[in-house]
């Protein structure tokens, strides 16, 4: 009995430890907009996943990549930064049991992200985002060869849960419609817009759906449409960010990027 209690006693500290990691991560993660918190977050998650496999802390850190790939200024590291992200999401998936149980049955992840259900999305969502940065960030050659990865990931968020992550699914294929490669047949500015619209409609507050719509939409060569580009990062610029805590960071750097536009405006419509 005495040994019995012992080893509930240490698996209740073992359990209380990994918590605890937990909640920290989780708190760097709410400070990222500081550099150094944020790097905290990913080494301090990044050393939990090498010891074992916990979703919350995958997806935190793949979110955390994330952003920093965003506000990472050197292309290269971006793309590592990015492909780390992938990684970390890829982690996440592999804790969704139905999802691991279908790709053992057809050994392709096209057709075995089909079983992930809306409430696993976000274990797959963080594969989808930073993938779809590295590939609008990386060499034409390497763009085009996870081209294929990219679409079926968010075609399966489109399906599933569209207004997950501020709509993040309608940013991705606002962005995309505009931005894919034009030998791939598939650029639509028509499509791109429709998106973008449904992007804003469904979390009007999370600014950069608004950015990425005014940078991939309006500056299209195609469409060059000046005054809707000034009225969105116009209306970026207003809005008062302190209101949404949660996506304080991520509005405070679509509001640099809406001013860093606006300067670049007469080169972007020349």
């Amino acid at each position: 009995m005495k040994n019995f209690i012992i080893a509930l006693l240490m698996v209740s500290s073992l359990q209380s430890f990994s918590q605890g990691k937990i909640d920290e991560i989780k708190s760097l993660f709410a400070q990222r907009s500081q550099a150094d918190k944020l790097n905290e977050c990913i080494r301090i998650g990044e050393e939990e996943l090498s010891r074992e496999i916990n979703r919350e802390v995958a997806v935190y850190v793949a979110r955390a990549y994330y952003f920093k790939g965003e506000t990472e200024a050197d292309k290269n590291a971006k793309l590592e930064i990015y492909l780390k992200g992938v990684s970390a999401g890829e982690k996440a998936l592999s804790t969704v049991p139905s999802y691991n149980e279908a790709i053992s049955k057809t050994k392709k992840e096209e057709e075995a992200i089909k079983s992930v259900a809306k409430e696993d999305i976000e274990a797959m969502y963080w594969i989808a985002a930073n993938l779809a940065r590295y590939a609008k960030f990386a060499p034409f050659g390497k763009k085009l060869s996870v081209k294929g990865r990219v679409r079926y990931l968010w075609d399966h968020v489109l399906a599933v849960d569209p207004d997950f992550n501020y709509g993040g699914v309608y940013r991705f294929f606002g962005g995309y419609f505009s931005l894919v490669p034009s030998i791939t047949g598939e650029q639509d500015p028509t499509k791109s817009k429709e998106m973008f619209d449904k992007g804003v409609a469904s979390a009007p507050h999370y600014l950069e759906t608004k950015v990425l719509y005014a940078e991939a939409y309006c500056t299209h060569a195609k469409i060059k449409n000046r005054e809707l580009f000034n009225k969105l990062l116009e209306e970026v610029l207003a809005e008062d960010i302190s209101k949404y805590p949660d996506i304080f960071p991520e509005n405070d750097s679509a509001q640099k990027k809406a001013k860093d536009l606006l300067a670049q405006a007469n080169e972007l419509f020349e």
